[in-house]
């Protein structure tokens, strides 16, 4: 059974694939879209992994919380 990180992390996964082509991505659009996505709560782990996430992707994230 899957953890709520794990859920988290595929969330954040499936996110950025349909952003795929895209150079730069909203952190607030896509956080309110996670939150939605996964039910879970805002916390500095999310906005870390979604950011550790799109750099391996080569995106960047605009930071306009």
């Amino acid at each position: 059974m899957l953890g709520q990180d794990d859920l988290i992390r595929a969330a954040v996964g499936r996110l950025l694939a349909e952003k795929t082509g895209a150079a730069v991505i909203s952190m607030k659009e896509s956080i309110r879209e996670l939150l939605t996505l996964t039910g879970a709560g805002l916390d500095e782990r999310l906005q870390d992994l979604l950011l550790e996430m799109a750099e391996v992707r080569g995106m960047t994230v605009a930071l306009d919380l």
